[in-house]
């Protein structure tokens, strides 16, 4: 961790499909503004819903800080809810 992620907001664990999607607004907004690397995900970050409905029962999407390489994992049980945003994998 460094000073250019170091004030990442993370979530222990979502309460809400909205706290969710805030949560991908922020990783959006990491990518486009701070220059994080998208890694890897199940789609496109602000693509996790396709005519109103999730694109999967798990989603998740990984992004990494350009300066220090920490990554950060975002993980969302669309069936069953519940999921997080938090450091590492």
């Amino acid at each position: 961790m460094c000073g250019h992620c170091s004030e990442v907001e993370e979530v222990p664990h979502f309460s809400s499909p909205p706290q969710y999607e805030r949560t991908i607004e922020q990783m959006k907004r990491l990518v486009a503004d701070e220059g994080f690397i998208l890694v890897e995900g199940t789609c496109p970050l602000g693509e996790e819903k396709k005519d109103g409905c999730w694109v999967d029962d798990i989603i998740d999407h990984v992004i990494q800080c350009p300066t220090c390489g920490q990554v950060f994992t975002c993980v969302v049980n669309t069936y069953r809810g519940g999921g997080s945003f938090h450091r590492g994998r």
